[in-house]
């Protein structure tokens, strides 16, 4: 079976979308061929993987991040040269406009995958309550048009079905991890030497974009509450994004490392000590899961994917606010033997959550629209024949 699959998100890009891109590509069975379709400035064909070149612009509200007017022609004379028989759209940007455009053109069944909240982002970022309701309508209207919608937790399920698509069009698809690039053993001394950290100064890291939707404030409450308390630690910020001066306001003793690699982000997490990670709009949090197999502790927000994402009071816990955050912290970085429990709790439950296991719901659902569609292509020729 050969499946288009749609993205806004080149391979240039570092987030939740391109990783989880990268293993349906790299762990697809023999049966499945699976090419990403998609645009950035440069482009590039493989076997795999096809970008055209194309004109971007940025996103109000959030100029650091680009989108592509892509050649929709150009995108579906590939798809038929390719012989597509399936098409996976996983962004609801143009490129992903496209791809509804070149599936009823070609008459290809459609899977959808949600990623991203982008009615919580609309809301956030611009403050009107009534451009998240235009988004909320605008994200319904594009998966309402895909035979079968896939979502990374059960809180993004119930997201959709209060947005008004039907829950029996959904399934979970959970996002996995990769237990050999994400691994205790990339521990780096060198590193946490750089950093100042040790075991009396353990590493308090938060890794993803640096912006308002991921819920930082929370992170300048907990350091308060911490620093009342007097505990000890360093805190690292992995990633950037529009908040990163602001941030450094917030925080001048932290640690500002910048984009990483997904290969260094890997050594990163592994020397750290716990990951906060406060966002209430995730739909499913890689880093969560690549931070418990890094051996890592996890702290997450009690709204949104992640909670769902670890073993609660094994591997990590879930913090309902500000407070619980720093008490959670507090309780791991004064005590270095509950972090070792924690890891090695941490790295069990993550080697649970591989891509192999992950993605069989992803590809059974290619399997299930393909087979769905040529049932109704033999009713409706058994039916013209009959007339």
């Amino acid at each position: 079976m050969r499946v288009a699959i749609f993205t806004d998100n080149d391979f240039n890009k570092v987030n939740g979308v391109t990783t989880t891109l990268r293993a349906v590509l790299e762990h697809a069975p023999e049966d499945i061929d699976a090419r990403i379709y998609t645009c950035d400035a440069n482009g590039l064909d493989t076997a795999d993987y096809l970008s055209l070149a194309a004109i971007g612009f940025g996103i109000p509200f959030y100029r650091e991040m680009k989108l592509c007017l892509p050649p929709v022609r150009r995108l579906m004379r590939h798809v038929i040269a390719d012989g597509a028989e399936v098409l996976h759209l996983t962004t609801p940007g143009p490129v992903g406009l496209a791809a509804l455009w070149i599936a009823r053109r070609l008459g290809l069944p459609t899977i959808g995958s949600f990623h991203t909240d982008l009615e919580a982002y609309a809301r956030l970022l611009s403050g009107s309550e009534r451009l998240a309701t235009l988004m909320r309508s605008y994200l319904r209207w594009v998966y309402g048009r895909c035979g079968r919608i896939l979502v990374p937790s059960e809180s993004t399920r119930e997201l959709l079905t209060c947005s008004g698509i039907e829950a029996f069009r959904t399934d979970v698809w959970r996002r996995g991890v990769s237990a050999t690039l994400f691994d205790p053993c990339k521990r780096s001394a060198v590193l946490r030497e750089r950093w100042g950290v040790s075991i009396e100064r353990p590493a308090l890291v938060y890794v993803g974009r640096l912006s308002r939707e991921k819920g930082l404030e929370a992170l300048a409450s907990m350091a308060r509450i911490l620093g009342y308390g007097a505990v000890r630690y360093q805190l690292i910020f992995i990633g950037d994004g529009p908040m990163r001066g602001e941030l450094r306001d917030l925080f001048p003793g932290a640690v500002f490392a910048g984009m990483l690699p997904h290969e260094e982000v890997a050594v990163a997490l592994a020397s750290s000590d716990v990951l906060v990670f406060p966002s209430r709009t995730d739909t499913a949090g890689n880093v969560v899961l690549e931070a418990q197999a890094a051996g890592v502790p996890v702290l997450v927000s009690d709204e949104g994917g992640p909670k769902e994402n670890l073993d609660p009071g094994a591997s990590g816990f879930v913090c309902a606010n500000e407070l619980e955050f720093a008490r959670r912290a507090a309780q791991l970085l004064r005590n270095a033997n509950k972090r070792r429990q924690f890891a090695h709790a941490a790295r069990r439950y993550a080697l649970t959550r591989q891509w192999d296991a992950a993605l069989e719901p992803l590809y059974r659902a290619y399997a299930g629209v393909q087979l769905q569609s040529a049932r109704s292509s033999i009713g409706a020729h058994a039916t013209a024949v009959a007339e």
